[in-house]
């Protein structure tokens, strides 16, 4: 039995050492002085170094078992309630997810959720929370990626230049990107920033990627998902490595004809978005020990804890000091108690 148990704890390690990657390249922002670049970018490039120097960023090596496509999935939060914007994704090799699409046939199954999207809205409903720690546990041990959240505080009302003027919305429509409200505008180029930054971090020369976003104000249609692609492709090429080619960028966005295995994966971000906007919100206005957070919220955020064997998961923060300057940081999240099931993997970074 300790000879089984030896044996499997040797593969467990070898696979993790398969799918991180070591000495990851973080500077993306190096084509002209860092300051030129759209803030978003900034303090995700400064807070990964931040991470990487205190030893706590993993990152996936998503050329792994020759992947050579990569999927990226975005959600989105606070929308309507909260006082933070929550921006989501998960970049995975999307062609080693087959044992991924495995388990969560396994865990509709037991769970009798049908087609039923794992929504944050839907924490209500009986079986799908009952569900939820199944569908992280598998994400966990069978999604090898980065889930990439920024938490920007609402007070922040733009990232990009005057929140009363139409600026943005008459440069995209200059260059023929469509017709945005200035609102949709900011978020867009939000959007398209943080997603366009991920994936030239984690994407290698040769590999294709598809981007699957939320259906909402910035791509309500075929046409607007078009315009975001085509801006996305461009925002891509500023942050993309010298030297690296990407055959295909494409897109995919749920809407008549759904796809369940694509839809899990949009569902990590959902719930993450969801979760990290009401835990937030509720933070800031209550006593720790009077915080009343949605059923499955905690879930989440115990998962949020740690990484998986294969999922790796960073949060971060854009905000307003005391003095009304704008700061980054990392946002960590430590268990009030050890969970039994976490299980500490040696790996060479």
């Amino acid at each position: 039995m300790e000879i089984r148990a030896s044996a499997e704890m040797h593969r467990i390690v070898e696979l993790a050492n398969q799918l991180v990657w070591n000495a990851p390249d973080l500077d993306l922002l190096r084509g002209h002085p860092e300051n030129e670049y759209a803030l978003i970018a900034q303090t995700l490039q400064t807070q990964l170094k931040k991470s990487h120097a205190r030893g706590t960023l993993s990152l996936p090596d998503l050329r792994a078992f020759d992947n050579t496509s990569v999927g990226v999935f975005s959600d989105y939060g606070g929308e309507s309630t909260g006082d933070y914007f929550v921006y989501s994704a998960l970049v995975c090799g999307y062609g080693i997810t087959g044992e991924f699409n495995t388990r969560m046939k396994a865990v509709r199954a037991k769970h009798h959720l049908g087609e039923k999207e794992i929504a944050f809205k839907d924490f209500g409903m009986g079986q799908l929370l009952r569900a939820l720690p199944d569908y992280l546990a598998a994400l966990n041990s069978s999604v090898p990626g980065f889930l990439c959240s920024l938490v920007v505080d609402k007070k922040l009302t733009t990232l990009f230049g005057s929140p009363e003027d139409s600026t943005l919305s008459e440069l995209l429509c200059a260059e023929g990107l469509g017709n945005w409200k200035p609102q949709v505008a900011e978020k867009l180029l939000r959007v398209v920033h943080f997603t366009a930054f991920l994936a030239a971090l984690l994407t290698h020369n040769g590999q294709k990627i598809i981007w699957m976003s939320d259906h909402d104000a910035i791509c309500p249609n075929e046409e607007k998902h078009t315009n975001m692609l085509s801006l996305f492709g461009r925002i891509l090429g500023v942050y993309t490595r010298y030297g690296c080619t990407f055959p295909i960028v494409g897109g995919a966005i749920p809407f008549e004809e759904r796809s369940v295995e694509m839809m899990d994966l949009l569902s990590a971000p959902d719930v993450v978005a969801g979760s990290l906007g009401d835990y937030l919100t509720k933070r800031d206005s209550m006593r720790h020990d009077e915080i009343r957070v949605k059923e499955g919220t905690r879930e989440v955020l115990r998962w949020l804890t740690h990484d998986g064997l294969c999922l790796k998961k960073a949060t971060f923060v854009l905000r307003k000091n005391a003095t009304g300057a704008i700061e980054g940081g990392t946002l960590e999240f430590q268990p009030l108690e050890q969970a039994e099931e976490v299980l500490f993997i040696p790996v060479s970074m």
